[in-house]
């Protein structure tokens, strides 16, 4: 199946390429998405509108940086570069992901067995409210065992 894909794919990939300059180009009526950047142009050129606005632009890190000094970049990194593959850096992101996995297992807890998939902002008594509903919950749910053993013994 892939095969006759990929074969019609470059079938129409060939005749389109065969048609260009012939004359019979399919001719479209400019829409207001198109003109929209030519007519910005003409108004403020793109380069310039950069360069005003780019001196106030605050980029993430630092912005990041001037709220938490001390807070440190804890995203998987990029592992390869000109195909080269960094050990180092491959461990350290094998090791967030792992952490990461164990720390969403206990908010699968929570979600799953009571519904609260879905996570939305409800106002912040509200989400107090879910929170010491579900948080209790997920603890009798996670020391079941042990807690069935002291009734049972």
């Amino acid at each position: 199946m892939k095969k006759q894909t990929l074969a019609m794919a470059m079938a129409l990939a060939m005749a389109m390429a065969a048609d260009q300059g012939t004359g019979f180009e399919t001719k479209r009526k400019r829409t207001r998405r198109d003109e929209f950047p030519g007519t910005m142009n003409r108004i403020v050129p793109r380069a310039g509108l950069c360069a005003m606005v780019e001196p106030h632009y605050a980029s993430p890190k630092a912005l990041l940086h001037s709220k938490a000094p001390t807070a440190r970049d804890f995203t998987n990194q990029r592992t390869r570069r000109n195909g080269v593959v960094d050990e180092v850096e491959c461990r350290k992101s094998r090791n967030k992901s792992e952490i990461r996995a164990r720390v969403e297992h206990v908010f699968a807890v929570i979600k799953r067995p009571w519904d609260f998939t879905k996570v939305r902002y409800r106002g912040l008594a509200k989400n107090a409210n879910r929170a010491f509903v579900a948080l209790p919950l997920a603890n009798v749910d996670l020391c079941r065992t042990r807690l069935m053993e002291q009734v049972r013994p």
